[in-house]
């Protein structure tokens, strides 16, 4: 219903600002060979080599069935590679290729230009409220008991 998305209610402005940022983050990450769903495995593969396939399940909060399927997917596209773990061999252990390790630096590039394209006109003190703000909500998201990953 049309009055359920009023201009004056935080649910508008959040689902726009959401829908705006995805559409221009999507379009950008797609020209790099990457889906937005695989920043989180890569992010975390850059931040810890050698993590193993469980390990990163559960730091990015999804099924191992899912990373593996996210990781194969890398591993075809040359991002990543997986090493047996020569103690366990049940245990792979996922790193960065070279090509990664670009990729990477570009999604950083990318982040970052998309953070100056959001906050163009903003002040410093603008910003912090607005972080505050933000982290407010979040804050009262988790204390409704949404799941929300905190850690960066």
């Amino acid at each position: 219903m049309k009055e359920d998305f009023r201009e004056d209610t935080v649910n508008f402005w959040l689902v726009r600002m959401i829908h705006g940022y995805s559409s221009l983050s999507f379009k950008k990450f797609m020209e790099l060979g990457v889906h937005p769903g695989q920043l989180p495995v890569l992010k975390s593969v850059y931040e810890e080599e050698g993590i193993s396939l469980r390990e990163l399940a559960k730091k990015i909060h999804v099924r191992p069935p899912t990373v593996t399927v996210t990781v194969q997917r890398l591993e075809k596209a040359g991002l990543v590679y997986k090493k047996t773990d020569p103690t366990d061999l049940r245990v792979n252990h996922i790193y960065l290729t070279d090509k990664g390790k670009d990729i990477q630096a570009k999604i950083r590039a990318l982040l970052d230009e998309n953070e100056c394209t959001m906050t163009a006109g903003f002040s410093k003190e603008e910003l912090t409220t607005l972080c505050s703000y933000f982290q407010r909500i979040v804050g009262n998201l988790v204390d409704a008991g949404a799941d929300i990953q905190t850690e960066q």
